[in-house]
């Protein structure tokens, strides 16, 4: 295991611990775990891109900058629409599907690994879909009268 890659996954891990601490002490906010989702999407980009770092730059030169910062502003995206607190679902969506895409992309190579992050993305693209309002609940119905509020028993 070489010195990047040793870092990577530190990183990462750090990151991970960091979203799973900040989603135990915030249970009752709904946003929290698509948030905690969306920052282990970074920790594991981070930790992916340092980790082939060496390799990438050594194989392509300097088109590894666009070639891993693709991915690297696609885990930031998300973040920064959940901190502006506009269209993160739709944000963390598109942001899934282009580093999916990316990594299928690069897939012969080293880019096969952005695979996991882009579905770390789409778990916190599904978790930060909240209910339509005006949507009936499921225990709408179930009043005194059994369901049957506007009709009178004789």
């Amino acid at each position: 295991m070489s010195v990047a890659a040793t870092v990577g996954g530190v990183l990462a891990l750090l990151i991970a611990v960091a979203a799973l601490i900040y989603l135990s002490r915030r249970r009752a906010a709904p946003h929290a775990l698509g948030r905690s989702l969306r920052l282990l999407a970074l920790g594991v980009t981070l930790g992916i891109v340092v980790a082939v770092l060496p390799a990438t730059v050594s194989d392509s030169g300097p088109a590894a900058g666009y070639l891993l910062g693709v991915p690297t502003v696609a885990a930031l995206l998300p973040l920064g629409a959940d901190l502006a607190g506009r269209a993160v679902g739709v944000t963390t969506t598109l942001a899934a599907m282009a580093m999916l895409t990316w990594g299928l992309l690069l897939g012969l190579g080293d880019g096969v690994y952005l695979v996991i992050p882009a579905l770390i993305l789409g778990a916190a693209a599904i978790a930060s879909i909240t209910p339509r309002r005006g949507m009936p609940s499921p225990t709408a119905g179930t009043g005194p009268q059994g369901g049957r509020e506007g009709h009178r028993s004789p």
